[in-house]
């Protein structure tokens, strides 16, 4: 015992007594100076920082005072004694909204030495006492600080349009055949002229057409009246395949005599066509029904008289790429014949259906007869096809005059129903991407503010300009493409400037219709996140200045309020600030390399798969010149399959996103980055130009919600590095507003199975505390009335069940355990409590006690596993709710709801007891099928993902933990179903957690050997074949099969199977989180080093909310070498293998003489040692 004294007095006394310290990190709710906090009772935190030399550096104290800007000091602490300096509650005087707090901070240290250090928040314009409870009045209330603010757009041609890039939608006109010539036949065209398939290298159909030589064509036949039989419909396609002609119909429909027939046939008819990605429905007079599918309406007035796919691919949906799009509108009326077309209008697919396109309008005078468009075919026949007027991206101004007084302070606060860019005196008021973000828009909206004091300094006259666009709430929105404006058609803005002068007066300046502009011919023409951005930089000249004083706006049309009521809003709605960071450029990469693989295409290598957008300098181009950049994530690979396109980029897997932006050139030197779509891409495809662009003149700014990286990883072995910064570059590309899925095609999704599994990784990689937190109020806004979780979030567009919605319950312990949030659990409890009881009530059945879901498909297990169906979900769903109830029970205790955590920690026990009497042959140790598959009762599973859950979750232990163990082991070591030893059999769950099984069972060596296995499937096998993310399927690509025939379900940017990252910080690095102890104020230091030798050291570095904490090992020619840091005012449990304590030195120094080392206690070979902050090199000495 007097040995172990000493060295507890050692840890006490640090060396180093003249060591620099100082304050950094200062922050008020998880942000350095942020500009506003909705909280009333904000939350305080910093670091200490000391050199490396000094060992345990300790706070003793601290004294936070804050003062308004009156001067006045609202809060002063006075000296608390206390080492915390994370989640320091405010508890002074009442916050005032929109008002800037200077906060002072000492800090006392060890020595009882004063640091000191000062920092700013702001409030937001409303406080609450969370974010589940903004405003005291919700709905109208949330306005009242706008001061009279009103959302307003655009009035002219209020809708974004441009028909290439519309897949969906709705086509209505009347057409009249002629009487006196007895006309018997005329046709309506769409999706004429689509430049994909007037250009070879667009399309994979090996299609190029000559203008107005494709289209479909929808015709009205009433000649066979004349031999009583029914008159028909007859749908015509030409250009869409290799020498496909109109010479007859692609399929005709029989109207019936009650719609058309020898009384009515030169009446106007009224034909409704409905197109959602190849399908096509069509109407006829809203009566009788005819066709192989019946719809009503819900008016009952339109029925359906056939429907088709008219994708020449013969597939339809959101999987493949959309054809027909809506492009050109036209007419043909054959020789002799005669017709009238009137009240051609194009709408939205969705609701609202708005009128987006009245192309008769824009025909001239002459063209016209009392606003219809006739006909003659005379002698040749007449075809007419017409471009759409595109409505281009919305422009907003208004201008005001500040006085002679000096500004104090200036705050714009804004945002959008869309997305927006603003600026003052034609300065952007951010470099941010996409404000203001994605939320469940119905429910809660956020607004953004910043500081513009400095572009108000100048006295006079100012102007303010804005650009929106579609962002998430309208356009593309998700894999469904019914749901095409999801949330509404239209985008509007609302915003309120506030300037404070130094005499404290103030001045407001808002969005009303009576003082703002707009404008619908501007340079963007349309910006869409799937489909791209049209640029028409010629249009630039008559804007220019737009955005300044004294611009003549007089082309312009006055703004109007887009009303509330055109939207369905809920009745908690909430208009928050935004608590996360924006969108932001993070770094930019120039091309590698160009290559022309067919005349005129140079496509360009990035050398990096992320999402962004192209940044490309053109010179000497003509004026009028249109380029057009495609994006993809991988080319086609020189394979027999893809002969044709070898080298070209591969955009099947984009489906109906077209991730083409268009430029057209002013001429002269010009730059062009579009600034209203993303994409998610390695390789650019130019067309339209003359010659190649350099690729020093091709970049691409990378665009993420993860502004900084936390974290740091590397080995001996570069592939294994690669690993890791691909699971770093995959949540860069998905930390888009909300976490996704993937950044390329035409999804883009907040899946919860996704964040879920990987949400322990992603809280290592970068500070993602307020990004999902802001997260998990989407995740509230959608839960049911009965208490389930939406398998995506914002939207609930998707499936999922029981694993996905767990993200509920894992997240928010995640970020607990990471920052130590309380306050965030606070306001999730109550949600995460419902959804507890939801699955007992709803998916548990009532018999058996089995976890049976709804029994259908959606209700995914292991989803993409190999073993898919070989494992049994149920068990896979018992495992992740134990695990749920576990860490809910953890979370209870932590918010003092002992009742709770007690009902919750027995019924963990129990369904633990089910387990084990369901799913586990008692006799082996094996897993078995249960009766959720009754042909399967009580067959071996026996597969990978069946033993690393229940054994990840603690959900077995004593001898059976085991058997299982051992069984975990010899599924990995054993060749199965054709696969050899090591290989990667789990899906999208199991990988998370099957390395840390692994490890939490002895078995590191088991875990080192499936993470450097190569072959397929593994996690190497991807960075084998040039990865530079992380790949949605473990065969996304193989060198044998090439693409498998997932051409269109592949995303090469998902990180799920990326999840293995937060293994290699926990137990490769050996940095993990003392559960006692959230926000690592004390932690743990256990790395594993790599048995095999395989890897012969690893390094890196977690930065936590106390400080960066560095771990290092290494073989030497002695032993291993294990090198530390921990950070000040905090300390650490440290666990080292070595055959006795004399095997172990610090710093050269026996262990017994080690500044700031405390020795607790060995078991068998594994010594505990407790370490003060500071630097530290131990080296273990070989037996």
């Amino acid at each position: 015992m007097k040995f172990i004294g000493i060295w507890m007095v050692s840890m006490m006394l640090p060396s180093g007594l003249h060591a620099a310290t100082w304050l950094k990190n200062l922050k008020v709710e998880y942000r350095n100076t942020p500009l506003a906090v909705g909280v009333m009772h904000p939350r305080f935190a910093w670091q200490m920082e000391v050199d490396d030399k000094s060992r345990g550096n300790l706070q003793s104290a601290y004294r936070i005072s804050v003062i308004d800007e009156t001067g006045k000091e609202v809060w002063n602490t006075g000296k608390v004694k206390s080492t915390e300096s994370l989640g320091i509650q405010y508890a002074g005087e009442s916050l005032r909204p929109s008002t800037r707090y200077q906060w002072h901070l000492t800090v006392w240290n060890q020595k009882n030495e004063e640091l000191q250090a000062s920092s700013a928040f702001e409030t937001a314009l409303v406080l609450g006492t969370d974010y589940n409870h903004p405003v005291a009045t919700a709905g109208k209330g949330t306005y009242l600080a706008w001061e009279g603010a009103k959302w307003i757009g655009r009035g002219n041609a209020p809708v974004m349009f441009y028909a290439p890039y519309f897949p969906t939608f709705r086509l209505h006109y009347e057409l009249q055949l002629d009487k006196k010539s007895k006309s018997t036949a005329a046709s309506f065209i769409f999706g004429a002229n689509d430049p994909r398939l007037m250009d070879r290298n667009k399309n994979l159909l090996g299609v190029s057409n000559a203008k107005d030589s494709s289209y479909i064509r929808v015709e009205l036949d009433i000649a066979p009246l004349r031999k009583s039989k029914p008159a028909r419909i007859n749908f015509y396609r030409r250009g869409y395949k290799v020498g496909e002609t109109d010479a007859a119909p692609l399929v005709s429909y029989d109207i019936p005599a009650a719609v058309i027939n020898r009384q009515n046939q030169y009446a106007a008819h009224q034909i409704d066509i409905s197109m959602d990605t190849g399908a096509a429905t069509l109407f006829l007079d809203g009566k009788e029904i005819v066709g192989e599918k019946v719809e009503i309406d819900t008016d009952g007035k339109q029925h359906s008289v056939g429907s088709l796919i008219l994708n020449p691919t013969g597939e339809q949906g959101n999987n493949y790429i959309a054809y027909p799009m809506l492009v050109d509108w036209g007419y043909y009326v054959a020789k002799g014949q005669k017709a009238t077309f009137s009240h051609i209008e194009v709408r939205n697919f969705k609701s609202p259906q708005n009128v987006i396109a009245a192309p008769l309008q824009q025909l001239s005078a002459s063209q016209l007869s009392a606003n219809q468009l006739s006909v003659d075919g005379k002698k040749e026949g007449a075809l007419g096809i017409f471009a759409f007027k595109e409505n281009t991206a919305p422009m907003l101004r208004t201008e005001f005059a500040t006085s002679g007084k000096k500004v104090r302070k200036a705050r714009l606060y804004a945002t959008a129903r869309g997305i927006y860019d603003i600026y003052i005196d034609g300065k952007a008021v951010s470099k941010a991407y996409f404000n203001p973000g994605t939320t469940e828009y119905n429910h809660t909206h956020t607004y953004q503010t910043f500081d513009v004091t400095s572009l108000l300094q100048q006295s006079g006259e100012h102007a303010i300009g804005a650009v929106l666009s579609e962002g998430w709430w309208s356009g593309g929105a998700t894999y469904v493409t019914g749901n095409w404006n999801f949330y509404g058609d239209r985008q509007s803005l609302m915003a309120k400037l506030q300037i404070t002068y130094e005499d404290g007066s103030q001045q407001t300046i808002v969005t009303d219709p009576a003082t703002w502009k707009s404008y619908d011919d501007g340079a963007v023409r349309y910006g869409s996140f799937f489909m791209g951005e049209v640029y028409d930089a010629r249009k630039e000249q008559d804007c220019k200045g737009w955005a300044m004083p004294h611009f003549d706006d007089r082309n312009w049309q006055t703004a109007v309020e887009v009303k509330e009521s055109d939207f369905k809003t809920s009745e908690d709605f909430q208009l928050l600030p935004d608590m996360a960071e924006a969108i932001m450029p993070v770094d930019t990469l120039t091309a590698l390399n160009c290559v022309e693989p067919r005349k005129g295409v140079y496509v360009y290598d990035l050398g990096q798969n992320m999402a962004g957008v192209p940044l490309v300098h053109f010179s000497g181009l003509k004026p009028g010149t249109e380029v057009k950049i495609r994006t993809a994530e991988i080319k086609y690979p020189d394979l027999p399959a893809y002969h044709d396109h070898v080298g070209m980029i591969m955009t099947e897997n984009l489906r109906v996103a077209t991730s083409q932006d268009v430029y057209v050139a002013r001429g002269g030197e010009e730059t062009f980055s579009p600034r209203y779509t993303l994409h998610g891409f390695r390789y650019l495809e130019i067309t339209g130009v003359d010659a190649p662009v350099a690729p020093d003149q091709i970049k691409a700014i990378v665009v993420s919600s993860m502004n900084e990286q936390a974290s740091q990883y590397s080995t001996s072995r570069s592939d294994i590095n690669r690993l890791w910064l691909n699971s770093v570059w995959s949540t860069r590309s998905n930390f888009m507003s909300v976490p996704t899925d993937c950044p390329q095609r035409n999804e883009r999704l907040g899946w919860m199975g996704d964040i879920s599994v990987f949400g322990r990784s992603a809280t290592y990689i970068t500070d993602a505390s307020q990004f999902l937190r802001r997260y998990l109020i989407s995740v509230r806004d959608l839960q049911s009335a009965k208490g389930q979780y939406p398998d995506v979030a914002p939207t609930n567009c998707g499936f999922g069940g029981l694993l996905w919605a767990s993200a509920g319950v894992t997240l928010p312990w995640e970020l607990y355990q990471q920052y130590g949030d309380k306050a965030m659990l606070a306001e999730h409890y109550a949600s995460m409590k419902r959804y507890i009881q939801f699955v007992l009530d709803e998916y548990v059945d009532k018999k058996t006690g089995l976890i049976v879901q709804h029994h259908q498909w959606g209700d995914l297990g292991d989803w993409l596993s190999p073993s898919y169906e070989k494992d049994d979900k149920s068990l896979v769903w018992e495992c992740y709710f134990i695990f749920d109830l576990d860490i809910l029970s953890q979370m209870a205790k932590a918010l003092g709801k002992t009742e709770d955590a007690a009902w919750l920690t027995r019924l963990a026990n129990e369904r633990r007891a089910f387990f084990r009497k369901t799913f586990v042959d008692e006799a082996t140790g094996k897993t078995i099928c249960s009766w959720y598959d009754a042909e399967r009762k009580g067959q071996l599973i026996d597969t990978q993902t069946s033993y690393a859950l229940p054994l990840a979750f603690h959900v077995v232990d004593g001898d059976l933990q085991k058997k299982m163990a051992a069984h975990l082991a010899a599924a990995i070591k054993t060749p199965m179903a054709g696969y050899p030893a090591y290989s990667l059999l789990t899906g999208f769950i199991g990988t998370a957690w099957i390395s840390k099984a692994l490890s939490d069972n002895g078995m590191s060596e088991e875990a080192y050997r499936l993470l450097q296995y190569e072959g397929y499937p593994s996690w190497l096998y991807p960075v084998k074949n040039g990865a530079t993310t992380i790949w949605e399927r473990l065969n996304s690509y193989t060198v044998k099969d090439g693409f498998g025939e997932n051409n269109s379900m592949n995303s090469f940017n998902h990180y799920s199977f990326g999840a293995v990252a937060s293994w290699m910080y926990n137990y490769s690095l050996g940095i993990c989180r003392d559960e006692k102890s959230p926000g690592f104020k004390h932690f743990i230091l256990k790395p594993e080093v790599d048995p095999t030798r395989g890897i012969t050291h690893a390094e890196g570095y977690y930065d936590s909310m106390y400080g960066r904490i560095r771990s290092r090992w290494q073989y030497t020619d002695s032993g291993i070498r294990y090198e530390f840091t921990v950070p000040a005012n905090t300390t650490a449990s440290l666990y080292l293998p070595a055959p006795a304590v004399s095997f172990i030195s610090e710093n050269g120094k026996p262990l017994k003489k080690a500044s700031g080392v405390r020795y607790v206690s060995a078991d068998k070979e594994l010594h505990h040692l407790e370490l003060a902050s500071g630097s530290y090199q131990f080296d273990i000495k070989q037996k």
